[in-house]
């Protein structure tokens, strides 16, 4: 059980290395075009984005003072 839960810590931390881009990416209107994200989409994917970061955050700190 201990396993399945390192990996889905693990997989958690590589979440934002995924989403920053993507938010980035979809928000350019110069490579998307019309498909672009409106600002009001964009906001919310940033929001997104900095819940997931500092979610991730909190939890490396709880990890290192061993609160797990």
């Amino acid at each position: 059980m201990g396993l399945l839960i390192l990996s889905q810590v693990i997989l958690s931390f590589q979440l934002p290395f995924a989403l920053v881009p993507l938010v980035q990416f979809s928000g350019d209107k110069s490579r998307m075009g019309q498909f672009a994200n409106s600002w009001w989409v964009a906001a919310l994917a940033w929001l997104t984005a900095a819940v997931i970061g500092a979610l991730n955050a909190l939890l490396i700190l709880l990890i290192f003072r061993g609160n797990s």
